[in-house]
């Protein structure tokens, strides 16, 4: 008798990060605001597409987003200190 084995194939979020263009998301940007700075611009599609992206991880894994920014090891990501980065 044969073994059979199952390989994961790629998730959704995996699906969405391979196919989002962040040119384009930051070319859509800024023609909705075009007083704004080209990095800002940039920063702000890649923002975007990452928050998306930890949603969609969040929701295949079960766990809850909100869960995880409560917690108070993730400070970090809501502060800017020179001292702490590396």
């Amino acid at each position: 008798m044969a073994k059979i084995y199952k390989y994961p194939g790629k998730t959704k979020s995996d699906n969405f990060l391979d196919k989002v263009n962040p040119n384009k998301i930051s070319d859509y940007l800024a023609n909705q605001h075009p007083d704004l700075p080209d990095r800002i611009v940039n920063a702000m599609a890649l923002a975007m597409i990452y928050s998306t992206y930890l949603t969609m991880v969040c929701e295949e894994e079960n766990y809850s987003c909100h869960k995880l920014f409560e917690q108070e090891h993730m400070d970090i990501l809501f502060s800017y200190d020179k001292s702490k980065l590396h």
